[in-house]
């Protein structure tokens, strides 16, 4: 995921890199937490 969202930024910037109509890009990306996997969580298993 984190490769292509590099990569969706990359092309972004390549889009307006030369752009004189755009004054401002702001980008905001929020990751959900990964819950963690029962099989993985020494804790629970009895």
């Amino acid at each position: 995921m984190a490769q292509d969202i590099g990569k969706a930024l990359q092309e972004l910037s390549k889009a307006i890199e030369n752009n004189e109509a755009v004054e401002s890009v702001v980008i905001k990306i929020t990751l959900k937490k990964q819950k963690p996997s029962k099989a993985s969580n020494p804790k629970e298993s009895k």
